[in-house]
């Protein structure tokens, strides 16, 4: 039975792990909204935690041996439950949620979410953090026959992990308030400090644990196929950098892969999951005897999955969403399985296990810091190339005896590589100058013509490189040429003319392909543009056009009911256009660099022409900064808050409405934008209007734009108006406002949301 009880252990510590982690990006969820950079980072911190439990884990039992690290480790369980009894006292909960931790109006406020991090799990995470070589460490000690070779026990530490990484979005989510996940989360710790202390107390009671003379333990070993020798086991400095550059590319990719998936194709929180979830089950495969010949079958295949990947950033290609997703997530998929495997089949002995550990963890964390920390200030002002950066590195991996030949770079790959740039080049400039692509991104042809340009540009290049997929070197510099030669191209959204990133994501300003535009990208989505060729005042476009929802908004209510506005989200400031003199407006934008691009003329003259008295930018979470308002302020309030086109939940909930309408005057009205490709908004807002107490009133209008006004730059939008009552929304009660029938259905609360909910059907999209 003593393998059971590690395996338990092993398996209870690191679902625990693994839930903790959407717990807690739960509770920042309202206090730093929805970018891909809460996740990143927050995935780094804990990256880091782990790293520093596996040095504790190496260092303490190779300082006080086995037994005397079974007491000591006895003493760190007791403080997290000193640690839980504080926060108790001090919060109510067992996970301390400190908001005045986190910075307002900063870029980058990294140091403040890994303060709010360490003071919310730190203590208890550490503690889960240690199980995996801890145990395995123990349990190699206590002679039983398994242990041998105890890294079996990794397959169920991961499969523990992958548990509680889908049990929460599956399982948990739907079920429980955030409350109540806490006080889940803190019982399941305290089953997991009791099965620790059994496991602690089979080593402290076996005084020689198990352990035997150095050259017993290589004799028993060598005999066992299965088992690892240690006579010819070198620890040298060459292997450890392998170890952790075999650590930190799928590290690397993980993060980079979910931001593309979650960002760039379905900007839908959630789809972390599916990257995550890979990844640790590739761990699980490899470490429960890989077999060679599949290793071999993945190490073949992969590298021609990343020549599709590599074309269809190249191409932009978003759709169909569950092709070119699955695309993404199965190359990284073999990619994980590549490495993993390869650290599996190097394992060390038992007696390194716990020096393994630390350096795949180190290498865990060194991919992970370079996405989330190196790469969006070295990078700043060229993207996110961090992700075609770990592509070209894949490519490159192969597992050992299948490259055919060496990795060392020669002149001819150089030259080879060169020559191809060169053409690549050529043929992007050429068909770019003479087949531009569709003004409006939601244009028909847009698809066929971004293929057909693809095709002239990267066909032969992609044909060249994918006939050198056995040569892993030129392999891998053709693969950046072909990226080197892609950022010639100006693509569907047309000629960078500015381009900013930072924690919240990459922004860019661009010209349209015909010269007429200027628009603001925000991931894949435009958040607004200005006609370029119109003097004066600037009309506003896209989703806030005079002929739209919005505009209909302000000529249906007298300019003397309107004398305070709040917007909860900036974009190119496009709705000030719509601001009157004796008005004050205040934006609410957590974006700075949005902030900088509204502000600055050269691009958006919508905030430096603003009409009203004053016109102000309030930098920080619209929610965080709309409860240090007065009440009954505003006379409007427009909700506009996106991340790329996901709007964040926080800003849709029960408590965020009953939040805007104590900010409305009585008869105040709130707009809220609810375009969205994958989320069905318009039920879910409508129950929340009747959920209020008292009921809303609410009205809904789906404005399909026809060709007169796309090319005069109005694109197509879902709106809602809400007030106390129908009067309240003057003439937004007629035609084209509709009612909208309540469905029954969930209502998002703060503590009780999920996405699933609200997913649209497959004949909806």
């Amino acid at each position: 039975m003593l393998p059971t009880l590690y395996a338990l252990t092993l398996f209870v510590g690191a679902a625990l792990l693994f839930l903790v982690q959407p717990l807690v990006g739960k509770l920042l969820l309202p206090l730093l909204g929805g970018s891909p950079g809460v996740w990143n980072t927050c995935m780094v911190f804990f990256q880091a935690v782990l790293l520093g439990g596996y040095l504790y884990a190496h260092r303490s039992t190779g300082k006080l041996g086995v037994r005397r690290q079974a007491i000591v480790h006895l003493g760190l369980l007791v403080v997290v439950v000193v640690a839980f009894k504080a926060a108790i006292a001090a919060t109510g909960s067992p996970v301390p949620v400190i908001p005045s931790l986190l910075p307002d109006d900063q870029d980058y406020p990294i140091f403040g979410l890994v303060a709010f991090l360490g003071v919310a799990v730190g203590v208890p995470f550490f503690v889960l953090s240690t199980t995996s070589p801890l145990l395995q460490r123990w349990f190699a000690t206590t002679g039983h026959p398994s242990a041998r070779d105890p890294y079996f026990l990794y397959a169920a530490s991961n499969a523990g992990s992958l548990l509680g990484l889908l049990g929460y979005p599956l399982i948990i989510e739907p079920r429980l308030t955030l409350a109540e996940q806490q006080w889940m989360f803190a019982a399941g710790v305290g089953v997991y400090v009791g099965l620790v202390l059994v496991c602690a107390t089979t080593i402290i009671r076996k005084k020689d644990n198990g352990e035997k003379p150095k050259d017993e333990q290589e004799a028993e070993l060598t005999p066992d196929s299965s088992a690892i020798p240690a006579t010819s086991f070198v620890l040298s400095t060459r292997r450890i950098a392998r170890w952790v550059f075999l650590a930190a590319l799928p590290s690397s990719l993980l993060l980079g892969v979910t931001t593309h998936v979650s960002t760039d194709l379905a900007p839908v929180p959630l789809l972390w999951v599916v990257p995550l979830a890979l990844y640790l089950t590739s761990f699980i495969l490899v470490f429960a005897r890989w077999p060679d010949g599949i290793h071999r079958l993945v190490g073949r295949v992969t590298p021609e999955l990343l020549l599709f990947v590599v074309l269809s950033l190249l191409l932009g290609a978003a759709e169909p969403f569950g092709l070119v997703a699955a695309l993404h997530i199965g190359a990284f998929f073999g990619v994980c399985l590549i490495c993993h495997g390869e650290l599996a089949r190097d394992r060390p002995p038992p007696e390194h296990l716990t020096a393994f550990y630390f350096w795949l963890s180190l290498g865990g964390v060194t991919g992970g810091l370079f996405n989330a920390l190196v790469a969006p200030i070295v990078f700043h002002r060229l993207g996110m190339i961090e992700y075609p950066l770990a592509l070209i590195l894949a490519a490159a991996i192969r597992p050992k005896g299948e490259e055919s030949e060496k990795s060392t770079l020669r002149l001819a790959d150089v030259m080879l590589v060169l020559a191809l740039l060169a053409i690549t080049v050529g043929l992007v400039l050429v068909v770019s100058h003479f087949m531009s692509m569709p003004v409006e991104p939601d244009n028909p042809d847009a698809l066929s013509t971004r293929l057909l340009r693809g095709g002239l540009m990267f066909g032969l290049p992609s044909a060249a490189a994918f006939s050198l997929v056995r040569r892993p070197a030129r392999y891998a510099l053709s693969l950046a040429a072909l990226f080197v030669a892609g950022m010639f191209d100006p693509g569907l959204i047309g000629d960078t003319l500015h381009m900013e990133r930072n924690f919240f994501g990459v922004v860019r300003v661009t010209r349209s392909p015909d010269g007429k535009f200027i628009r603001l990208i925000h991931g894949t989505t435009m958040h607004g543009q200005q006609r370029a060729d119109e003097p004066g005042r600037p009309r506003p476009m896209t989703y806030y056009h005079e002929k739209g929802p919005v505009g209909s908004v302000f000529a249906s209510l007298p300019a003397e009911r309107i004398k305070r506005v709040g917007v909860v989200g900036l974009g190119t400031g496009a709705v000030a256009y719509y601001a009157k003199p004796g008005q004050e407006w205040t934006f609410f934008e957590i974006d700075p660099a949005v902030v900088r691009i509204a502000r600055d003329p050269a691009y958006f003259r919508f905030l430096s022409t603003c009409k009203a008295d004053k016109c102000e930018v309030v930098l920080g979470d619209a929610r965080r900064q709309m409860t240090r308002v007065p009440d009954n302020l505003f006379d409007l309030i427009i909700l506009d808050g996106f991340c790329s086109d996901a709007i964040p939940v926080h800003l849709l909930t029960r408590e965020a409405i009953r939040l805007y309408f104590q900010k409305l005057t009585p008869n105040g009205v709130l707009a809220v934008h609810i375009s969205n490709v994958h989320l069905d908004l318009p039920p879910l807002v409508a129950r929340l209007a009747a959920d209020h107490d008292p009921p809303l009133s609410s009205r809904y209008w789906h404005d399909t734009a026809n060709d007169s006004e796309r090319m005069d730059g109005k694109t197509d939008s879902q709106w809602m108006v809400l007030a106390r009552s129908e009067t309240d929304l003057g003439k937004m009660t007629k035609n084209p406002w509709d009612k909208i029938a309540v469905v029954p259905g969930p209502v998002w609360r703060d503590d009780f949301a999920n996405l699933l909910w609200v997913w649209k059907k497959q004949d909806e999209n």
